[in-house]
């Protein structure tokens, strides 16, 4: 019982660090030195469009803010993923709203890890441009009950 009650209190006040002017600052500047040494200038320049703003916002509005793979509300973010990489895309397709869905961050992070896999193998690229929502869905959620 008390084991519990400390993990509530412990996330409650992880809760109220991260959305403190702090937290925020600490999350901006990261972000910031992400876009300046990771990410490639492209995705730097789109990331930061209006367009991109405007779509991305629509999806997360037509998603009503939920994961579309485990259902959960996504609060931290605006996690709004490319189905097809935006790498692999067209600017057309990049803002297509069909090719974008909702996530949270565990789910965003295992559908970045599983695409990472699967470029490296050969014709890896290929693969990925025919891979669909409903495939998607299907090996995240395994993904997430072998966890």
């Amino acid at each position: 019982m008390h084991q519990k009650q400390h993990e509530d209190e412990w996330q409650r006040k992880k809760e109220d660090y991260r959305r403190s002017k702090l937290g925020q600052m600490i999350k901006a500047q990261k972000a910031k030195q992400y876009d300046q040494t990771q990410r490639d200038p492209e995705a730097v320049e789109f990331y930061h469009s209006k367009q991109w703003e405007r779509v991305r916002d629509a999806v997360y509005a037509r998603d009503m803010a939920t994961c579309q793979v485990c259902g959960n509300v996504v609060q931290d973010r605006k996690i709004v993923d490319h189905i097809i990489p935006r790498r692999l895309c067209s600017s057309q397709e990049a803002l297509d709203s069909s090719n974008l869905w909702v996530l949270c961050s565990r789910c965003h992070y295992r559908k970045t890890k599983v695409e990472q896999i699967i470029s490296k193998q050969q014709n890896g690229d290929i693969k990925l441009r025919h891979l669909d929502r409903q495939w998607w869905t299907k090996v995240l959620r395994e993904k997430k009950e072998d966890k």
